[in-house]
């Protein structure tokens, strides 16, 4: 099977022996069909059997979570909202007022546990300065790193942005609320 992962997926219908050719088909379905495959690439034909099962790997490495759903594929989705102050309200990150009227960013990332078909929202939004934005989390990665960094402020006192400041906004640890979700008739 080797020299065979060399082949491109659009070549595979031109495989001769047919055990062999079906061996492949499913194989390209299972990778077509996996929720990592459309991150990837969307030229899935033109390359290698080999070099997608490599790029997929790596998609999987990113999309594992380490610290809020240890080993458990994530799809992160940030949800990043510029509003109008409509009262003031307290930025999550410097403890400073935004001041009725000024713009600021409501932030409340979704994040779809893959493994275990299970999905979460931040219970409290993070409600930010424009000027934060630059600091809140896009990736899983991202988002295991700030939480840990919350939850143990206490190991982070050099770090630019208040820990202990957000560890208080969002009331000792960065909660998750699962959604539910509703049954078909």
């Amino acid at each position: 099977m080797s020299q065979m992962e060399n082949y491109w997926l659009s070549k595979i219908n031109e495989i001769k022996e047919e055990e062999v050719k079906q061996q492949y088909q499913l194989l390209y379905e299972n990778l077509k069909n996996s929720r990592c495959f459309r991150n990837i690439t969307p030229d899935f034909e033109k390359i290698s059997i080999s070099s997608l099962l490599d790029k997929l790997e790596k998609e999987i490495e990113n999309m594992t979570s380490f610290y809020t759903f240890p080993n458990q594929r994530v799809s992160f989705y940030p949800t990043f909202r510029e509003r109008k102050s409509t009262k003031h309200i307290t930025c999550a990150f410097s403890n400073s007022v935004i001041k009725k009227g000024s713009l600021y960013c409501n932030y409340r990332p979704l994040l779809d546990v893959i493994d275990s078909k299970r999905t979460f929202v931040l219970d409290k939004s993070l409600k930010v300065e424009i000027g934060y934005l630059s600091e809140l989390p896009t990736t899983i990665h991202e988002f295991d790193d700030f939480s840990e960094k919350v939850e143990n402020y206490w190991n982070y006192p050099n770090e630019p942005l208040d820990y202990e400041a957000i560890n208080y906004y969002l009331g000792g640890t960065v909660r998750l609320l699962e959604l539910r979700k509703e049954k078909r008739k």
